[in-house]
């Protein structure tokens, strides 16, 4: 019983961490990507201005340097963290870890599970999270690395 107790703490405490995760992923995903959004409709429209206005042209031309300059940054910081890439790979994990709970909970519902029984799905947690770390790692953190030009 309390190894039962145990991995279903476990499990609980895993998905709880992935749903954060994925959500914290999702938001900055969501705001970088409108801020970019929401610049360049900005520079189009101080562009559309300075040519409609000369008068005023060169503050336009100024405020159309800082748009610029700080579309740029969100397009870095977008390309660095790369949280679309992280909010798909935790949401991924967090469904999959779900669905060991249900199967989990399901098998305890109906009988009482063995230890050896318990073992199993232990080791499928871990493989889960193995996969996960392994994946991140490989597809998400190498890849950064892999977009880094060494200079000649």
């Amino acid at each position: 019983m309390e190894q039962q107790q145990f991995l279903v703490d476990e499990l609980d405490k895993k998905i709880e961490m992935f749903r954060h995760n994925s959500k914290s992923h999702k938001t900055l995903h969501r705001r970088l990507r409108y801020g970019s959004f929401g610049l360049t409709a900005m520079l189009s429209l101080l562009s559309g201005l300075a040519l409609y206005l000369p008068a005023y042209s060169t503050h336009l031309n100024v405020a159309i340097l800082v748009f610029s300059g700080t579309a740029g940054i969100l397009a870095s910081l977008e390309g660095l963290r790369k949280a679309d890439e992280l909010w798909i790979h935790e949401r991924t994990t967090y469904y999959t870890l779900c669905d060991l709970r249900r199967e989990l909970m399901f098998q305890i519902k109906s009988q009482t599970l063995k230890a050896a029984e318990l073992e199993l799905f232990f080791e499928r947690l871990q493989k889960v999270l193995n996969n996960s770390a392994e994946k991140w790692n490989t597809g998400i953190v190498q890849g950064r690395q892999g977009d880094i030009v060494p200079a000649e």
